[in-house]
């Protein structure tokens, strides 16, 4: 996994919120001292920022949820001290998400899920039935 220069976090970030903007996404938290936690599942991404100055200085701040007042969720999370940052990529070459990790190893996953489709092969204008 390549990993980015900590100069180009800024732009890589901004450019990797608008390219996967809204897809739906798994956010997961692996750390020594914590084990693995979900924090997020199957919500679009909003936005990944790196903030250079400031109180949260070094810090990448992960925004996912619905924008809308019709979808309430929201998730917010920052990783402080990050260390590395890299993007996953699947066999195509597409981006599967992004990892990161901060001073103290823990490692924050952002994942693109596949939503679930509807099957192709309903017989249309018919219902199904549960009585027996």
């Amino acid at each position: 996994m390549p990993f980015i220069k900590q100069e180009q976090w800024k732009t890589f970030l901004d450019d990797f919120s608008k390219r996967n903007h809204s897809r739906a996404t798994r956010l997961e938290v692996i750390g020594n001292e914590i084990g693995a936690q979900e924090e997020g599942d199957f919500l679009p991404l909003v936005g990944v920022s790196f903030e250079p100055k400031g109180s949260e200085e070094g810090s990448v701040v992960i925004i996912l949820g619905g924008e809308s007042v019709k979808d309430p969720r929201h998730v917010e999370h920052l990783v402080e001290q990050v260390e590395r940052i890299a993007p996953i990529t699947g066999g195509a070459g597409l981006e599967d998400g992004l990892g990161l990790e901060d001073r103290d190893g823990t490692k924050t996953l952002l994942i693109f899920e596949q939503l679930p489709e509807l099957p192709e092969n309903t017989t249309s204008g018919q219902r199904a039935s549960t009585r027996t």
